[in-house]
């Protein structure tokens, strides 16, 4: 056979040609990428400014890449030079919230878009490859368009809350809350006080409030966001720095997108995540999957918060497990129903037992497992007690981590997992936030727990016997 030594330099000069103008790859990719999508376009801006400064004590390192897209608005907060736009930082220890320091200026973008979500998501994973993925989504756990017009009207006080005027009893707690956490160590460190803004609202419908562009994400822009973002991938860990997100609604919804959800039942103090703590954390034990970082984060969170704020609450849930605690929870429905006939009194006792996250504002979230447990002592239906079982396990099995502060513990139960019970009719009529989310055919950015499983059904039942 003849040798084409011609055919043979041309394909030698093409697959040269090819090799170099392939973006380089670092020999070894990074362990972690972490992703903050930090919307600080509201009145969460001195908090926004200082997580970074947390971030930036301690920097990224060859195994963990810190990308952070930060938006601010430049109305609650000042820096020198100031800045109004949206910039994209890889975190570097030292390192300032400033536009000359940034990686990139995108200008005014609404964090509210699951395209802006999206085009973050992409940018980062492709520029800052890795082996795991971890997106924090940063700001209020805002639950509706109704409430973001309210929340807009409004100035910031000195305990800057996100939420409807509270009782005078609920306002003196807060504010005595606020107090604590006004001077603890970070907080100092950086010379910003640190007051409570936590964000109640529904988390089941969605989060980040862009104050400019007048927007919030949904959680099925969310959803739809990151589907797009990921192209079947998934991230190992999709975290919430923000309030009230850790709900059966909300895992559901993420399902397809992440391994580990990492959120809190509860509100979420105004300095957040103490990120030193994390970053030096994961950077010293360099966690190899989601649940391994979770675990960090979820005793990270604790460490801050248990003895300066024990109204806290903090979780990691297995999302591979979600469908299947959705549809043991929807068995539950099926089989309570018709108990409705038989033991209202039971399930209505079992609900007023059960108490509500954010009290004294109008949010209507009860840990799951806890109706489970006080519904136990209150019915003797064998289908009743043998849903409750199936999904008490399901559950148990899927809460990676969990934390409770002494004081979401008894009657709160805090075990890891929300999900949305007015105690009567006339709490889902009059809730602010409502917006339609818990009809079976709503259209306006549909909640697919809501769609696919009984829960709702349930409640219908159950609010035309309680009104």
């Amino acid at each position: 056979m003849r040798f084409d030594l011609r055919a043979w330099l041309t394909c030698l000069m093409f697959s040269v040609a090819t090799a170099l103008s392939a973006p380089a790859q670092p020999a070894t990719l990074p362990n972690w990428t972490i992703m903050v999508f930090m919307n600080g376009d509201n009145n969460l801006e001195p908090d926004a400014l200082m997580n970074f400064r947390q971030m930036a004590s301690v920097g990224g390192n060859k195994d963990v890449n810190v990308v952070v897209q930060f938006d601010r608005i430049g109305k609650y907060a000042h820096t020198q030079p100031d800045w109004t736009q949206t910039l994209r930082f890889v975190v570097t220890k030292g390192m300032h919230p400033l536009p000359a320091e940034a990686t990139q200026d995108i200008g005014e973008a609404d964090m509210g878009d699951p395209k802006v979500l999206s085009d973050f998501v992409k940018w980062a994973r492709t520029n800052y490859p890795a082996q795991h993925y971890m997106l924090v989504i940063w700001d209020h756990g805002e639950g509706w368009r109704l409430f973001v017009a309210s929340l807009l009207n409004k100035q910031r006080a000195a305990v800057h809350s996100r939420a409807l005027p509270l009782t005078d009893s609920a306002q003196a707690q807060i504010a005595s809350a606020a107090t604590l956490r006004h001077g603890y160590g970070t907080a100092d460190k950086n010379g910003m006080s640190a007051p409570l803004t936590s964000a109640p609202a529904d988390g089941y419908r969605s989060a980040s409030n862009d104050e400019t562009d007048n927007d919030v994400l949904y959680d099925r822009e969310i959803e739809d966001g990151l589907k797009d973002a990921l192209q079947g991938a998934k991230l190992d860990v999709l975290a919430f720095d923000a309030c009230l997100m850790s709900m059966v609604e909300t895992g559901y919804a993420m399902r397809d997108s992440a391994k580990v959800l990492l959120a809190s039942e509860e509100l979420v103090p105004g300095p957040g995540w103490p990120y030193d703590d994390v970053l030096s954390a994961v950077e010293a034990q360099n966690p190899t999957d989601g649940a391994a970082l979770a675990k960090i984060i979820v005793s990270a969170y604790k460490n801050r918060y248990q003895t300066i704020a024990p109204d806290t609450t903090f979780a990691a849930i297995d999302l591979s497990r979600i469908s299947s605690i959705a549809d043991r929870v929807s068995s539950l429905a099926d089989a309570l129903t018709p108990e409705l006939r038989t033991n209202l009194q039971g399930i209505v006792s079992a609900r007023d037992a059960t108490s509500t996250y954010a009290p004294g504002y109008q949010f209507y979230h009860v840990d799951v497992r806890e109706f489970m447990e006080q519904l136990k002592g209150r019915t003797s239906s064998a289908s009743v007690l043998n849903a409750i079982s199936a999904a008490e396990a399901e559950i148990n099995s899927a809460v990676i981590a969990n934390y409770a502060g002494a004081d979401r513990q008894g009657p709160y139960g805090s075990f890891g997992l929300a999900i949305y019970f007015p105690a009567t009719s006339a709490n889902h009529v009059n809730d602010p936030y409502a917006e339609g989310g818990y009809e079976k055919d709503n259209t306006y950015y549909p909640v697919e727990f809501v769609q696919n499983f009984h829960w709702a059904d349930f409640l219908h039942a159950y609010w035309i016997v309680v009104p």
